[in-house]
C-alpha cells in the first residue's frame, strides 16, 4: 500500500479512518481490514476473547454486527493531526442477536463515544475507545459494571507515552467536546 517515501496527511489518514465505518463497519465488508490495518494492529478496548491484531478487530465488529445486525455508526466529527486522527461518533442499532451472552431484546440502541486512531505507514496501528463501552454498556443497562472498571482502566498507559486520561481530554479538545 506504501513506498517508503511516501507521506501520509492527516486528510489521507482521515479517509483511511472513514472507510472503517463506511466499508467495514456499516457494510460489513470485512475484506477491507487487511488493506486498512496493520497486521500487528493494537486494539486497546477489543470486545471479550478477541485475538491481537486484525484477527481480533474482525472479532470485535462481526460480534457488534452479529448483535445488531442493522449497526450503523454516523461519524460526528473529525479531526487529524499527524499520525492521530480523533472521531465523535454515534452507533445505532437494534439488539435482535446475541452480544456477550446476553439475549436480544429487540430493542434499538444507541450511544455515541471519541475513538482516537495512530496510524503508521499509512495503516491503521492502534485504537482508543473513549467512552464507546461505557456509553454501549449504558444502552444496554449495564452501565453499574463500569463503575470500578473505568477507574482501573484510567490508570493503565497506552502507547505513544500517553495514558487514556490523556487521550480523553486531547479528543475533547480537538472535538470541541467537553468529554466522552
Amino acid at each position: 500500500m506504501s513506498t517508503p517515501e511516501q507521506t501520509f496527511t492527516p486528510e489521507y489518514n482521515t479517509a483511511i479512518i472513514r472507510r472503517v465505518f463506511d466499508e467495514f463497519v456499516n457494510q460489513g465488508d470485512f475484506s477491507v481490514v487487511e488493506q486498512i490495518y496493520a497486521p500487528d494492529m493494537v486494539d486497546h478496548q477489543p470486545l471479550p476473547g478477541a485475538p491481537h491484531g486484525t484477527e481480533g478487530v474482525k472479532y470485535t465488529i462481526a460480534g457488534l454486527r452479529q448483535g445488531f445486525p442493522d449497526l450503523h455508526v454516523t461519524i460526528e466529527a473529525v479531526s487529524a493531526h499527524a499520525d492521530y486522527v480523533v472521531i465523535h461518533n454515534t452507533w445505532r442499532g437494534t439488539f435482535t442477536g446475541e452480544f456477550l451472552n446476553m439475549d436480544p431484546t429487540g430493542e434499538p440502541i444507541e450511544f455515541r463515544g471519541v475513538v482516537v486512531w495512530r496510524l503508521a505507514n499509512g495503516l491503521i496501528a492502534e485504537r482508543w475507545g473513549i467512552g464507546v463501552e461505557s456509553s454501549m454498556l449504558e444502552a444496554l443497562g449495564l452501565g453499574w459494571l463500569m463503575s470500578g472498571a473505568l477507574a482501573r482502566k484510567g490508570r493503565r498507559r497506552g502507547g505513544g507515552g500517553m495514558d487514556l486520561a490523556d487521550l480523553a481530554a486531547t479528543a475533547a479538545a480537538l472535538t470541541g467536546t467537553d468529554g466522552p
